[in-house]
């Protein structure tokens, strides 16, 4: 009968294994920033004569990089079929499983919310916080055992089960990279100037000047307040995130609301150049002061053709160019009203037909990826349900 036993990490794995094997005369080094989410996104080929002293930990089949420093980032990596030429740098501590220890069940275990925190509470440091191998070994863990064994067999299964959801997070995920490709052929070919299109300056066709957002702190969300809007609001996509909602509570908020029609740009630090179309469905809200409001005139530029021109290359090429500051990135609301972009027109006129035909065509292809990235929400919902369900035993 299968019962979890409370072992230490170090009972079950090997930390930082010391390896037999010689250093490759070239491999491949694997930092911090080597890894994403669990995948590999870069290769670095480096020579045994390059290589760092510190990257010594050469990586086996079945080996997990355990992420060390700022952990909470969990960019750890499972090596399932590579062979023997990758070197970890010292940020990671490497993990090789013991006999009867399942790679697979070992890697999804590091990542529960009750191993995370343990981690967390062992890290020492404030801008990089780090938790030692030695630490990292009494880290208490809940393992499946059958008869005073551990149950390979359980470990398995569970492992399948965490596998099969992680398969269908990653489909959907190459649906949306699918589409947003899908997209970026579009804005290019849809949006370039065809003939009859006329380059105009945003300022042309604005119904009034652009303005600033309230200068009001943020507040903890009060479903009797208005919901406050800030650059961090905003997805890289150009849609509102319910992720951090909170509210504003100055007397002179509602002078802020936004409407139908009204788009924002980010005026201001990394973000600049950042656009938000307003969508009724968001609810009330209202913009922050890093953020300026446009209100196109709907008889010349349709908002919903307007928020596309943003997300061209053209527009983030004309951001970098006119965003340079001696300190943080800006731009404002006059240097906004120069942005010249080419807007269909038709026996002398602007053809809202037309605009409302790209925008329909690209709103559509906006659509399908909202769609997958619920789904994804979803799986990924399923998956910590199930992890911590089928591994939080303790």
């Amino acid at each position: 009968m299968t019962k979890w036993v409370t072992k230490k990490l170090g009972d079950c794995c090997e930390v930082n294994p010391h390896n037999n094997w010689a250093i490759p005369e070239q491999f491949i080094y694997i930092d911090l920033e080597s890894v994403v989410s669990g995948n590999l996104i870069k290769e670095q080929f480096i020579s045994k004569q390059e290589a760092p002293s510190r990257a010594q930990r050469l990586v086996d089949n079945g080996d997990i990089l355990y992420q060390t420093v700022r952990p909470y980032q969990k960019n750890n990596y499972l090596f399932l079929g590579e062979n023997k030429k990758y070197v970890a740098s010292t940020g990671y501590a490497l993990l090789r499983p013991y006999q009867n220890y399942e790679s697979k069940f070992i890697y999804y275990l590091v990542h529960t919310f009750d191993f995370v925190s343990q981690v967390l509470g062992l890290c020492t440091g404030t801008s990089y916080p780090a938790i030692t191998p030695s630490l990292l070994k009494k880290i208490e863990i809940a393992v499946p055992y059958n008869d005073g064994t551990p149950d390979l067999a359980e470990q398995r299964r569970i492992a399948g089960i965490l596998s099969s959801a992680d398969g269908a997070i990653a489909a959907s995920e190459a649906l949306i990279e699918k589409y947003r490709n899908i997209k970026r052929g579009l804005l290019a070919t849809l949006l370039q100037p065809k003939e009859g299109w006329k380059k105009v300056k945003l300022g042309e066709c604005l119904k009034q000047k652009p303005d600033y957002g309230i200068n009001a702190p943020a507040v903890a969300y009060d479903n009797k307040l208005p919901t406050y809007l800030r650059i961090t609001d905003i997805t890289e996509d150009g849609y509102y995130s319910k992720n951090d909602v909170v509210s504003v509570a100055d007397p002179d908020a509602y002078k802020y609301k936004m409407e139908e029609g009204d788009l924002v740009f980010a005026r201001t630090g990394a973000s600049v150049g950042k656009t938000y179309l307003y969508n009724p469905q968001d609810g009330i809200l209202v913009f922050a002061g890093f953020l300026i409001r446009v209100k196109t005139d709907e008889d010349i530029l349709l908002s919903s053709f307007f928020k596309y021109q943003t997300q061209t290359q053209q527009y983030k090429n004309w951001i970098a160019n006119n965003s340079m500051r001696t300190g943080q990135p800006g731009i404002n609301g006059n240097e906004y009203e120069t942005f010249s972009f080419y807007l269909p027109y038709k026996n002398g006129q602007p053809d809202l037909a037309e605009q409302r035909r790209i925008a329909g065509i690209l709103s559509s292809v906006d659509a399908k990826i909202a769609a997958e990235e619920k789904v994804v929400e979803k799986y990924k919902g399923v998956k910590k349900g199930l992890m911590e369900e089928m591994m939080g035993r303790k």
